[in-house]
């Protein structure tokens, strides 16, 4: 009874619709027509198990920690690093989740506009779902020159990984590999008690693809190798295999830096910086009014002297209310924090560059004055204590 009913439905999926007898389809698309009918009929008498397929993904993601790490990748934009799972995390998802096709080709290579773009296929057999992603690289060197011939073809490999990626992670559902993705995850994080060991693997593998120090710092938004924590980490361990399998390159994930001193990238930062000089040029007047009596032969007898008198010789203190230039927050930790944070945002760093010693136990006041600062000079109607807006 079962033999039969399994044989009637194999000849309802193999008859073809009105109209479209095989007389009138050539013999590539009768065959075409007919793989398709028996891989849906083969899908359908062996259906899949939910359960299994997430302990099998989960299995072979924690196989061993360099499997782990190939399985996410991350890549920064605005100033935030992007963390997901990887094309090797996708394949193990298709080959688990079964009944299915899946595939990537380069659909397009636009020399005009200096991209190539690529376009994912999935195919879900058993329940019908079809997914298509499509997805571009750039092909355009800094200076706006077009790639070579081997560049643009390695650059569409890479947006045809991308894009099978996305369409796998698209017809699967999350929930079947959300848990391995976090296994993953753990798996890169490590704990503290392995950190320091794990920064220097984690730099020796990033200068062995030529990336320097300062720039692995300016990646992650840190100023130095002791405030990498483990979520930074994660994030280098996720850059370095992404670099690694080809879909992202070195300049995207760690951007040169520019040197001659912190130089603000953003519009915000480069208005601050302009309302900022003349706040210091009066400053400097100030503090040396000597050089301005100098000027003049008549100032110099009279005003030279008083300068180089000492306070002491004349009695003259500062007033309480004053701030000696070297300590400008007057001893307060809360205030030296807060100014931290200012300067933080203000050098174009992360959020979480917070400085290793305010992580510290019972340094919770400062680690939040930090934030506070950080997040008033983030918003454009808090601006810095002394500044002001001039004509």
């Amino acid at each position: 009874m079962n033999t039969q009913t399994k044989a009637t439905e194999s000849t309802d999926l193999a008859t073809l619709p009105p109209g479209m007898s095989t007389g009138n389809q050539s013999l590539a698309v009768q065959l075409a027509m007919a793989e398709l009918n028996q891989d849906v009929i083969t899908a359908r008498a062996f259906p899949r198990s939910v359960a299994t397929v997430m302990r099998n993904i989960t299995e072979l993601v924690m196989l061993d920690e360099q499997t782990a790490k190939e399985c996410v990748y991350a890549v920064p934009r605005d100033g935030k690093t992007i963390r997901g799972p990887s094309i090797r995390l996708a394949e193990i998802i298709a080959s688990q989740w079964g009944n299915c096709h899946c595939a990537s080709r380069v659909v397009h290579v636009d020399k005009i506009e200096k991209y190539v773009e690529s376009e994912g296929i999935f195919h879900d057999l058993e329940t019908g779902l079809k997914r298509t992603a499509r997805t571009r690289k750039n092909i355009s060197k800094r200076d706006g020159g077009l790639y070579s011939q081997d560049m643009i073809m390695t650059a569409g490999n890479a947006a045809a990984s991308i894009g099978m990626r996305e369409a796998i992670l698209k017809g699967v559902p999350k929930a079947v590999w959300r848990q391995a993705f976090e296994h993953a995850e753990n798996v890169i994080r490590g704990d503290v008690t392995t950190l320091v060991e794990r920064r220097e693997e984690a730099m020796k593998a990033l200068a062995g693809i030529g990336v320097t120090p300062d720039r692995v710092f300016a990646a992650v938004g840190v100023v130095g190798l002791e405030e990498i924590g483990l979520e930074e980490l994660a994030d280098l361990y996720a850059m370095y295999q992404g670099v690694k399998n080809k879909e992202t390159d070195v300049d995207e994930v760690f951007p040169a830096v520019k040197k001659g001193g912190d130089q603000p990238s953003g519009l915000k930062g480069k208005l601050d910086q302009l309302a900022g000089e003349p706040d210091k040029k009066s400053a400097a007047d100030k503090a040396a009014p000597k050089s301005e009596a100098g000027s003049s032969p008549a100032g110099s007898d009279t005003h030279g002297k008083q300068a180089s008198t000492p306070k002491a010789a004349t009695g003259q203190q500062p007033s309480s209310g004053q701030t000696s230039s070297r300590d400008p927050d007057d001893g307060d930790p809360i205030a030296k924090a807060t100014r931290m944070g200012r300067a933080a945002y203000r050098r174009n760093m992360s959020k979480k560059a917070i400085p290793v010693d305010f992580k510290a136990e019972g340094r919770e006041a400062e680690r939040q004055a930090w934030l506070d600062g950080f997040a008033a000079e983030e918003d454009a109607e808090a601006p810095e204590p002394g500044s002001h807006e001039e004509e």
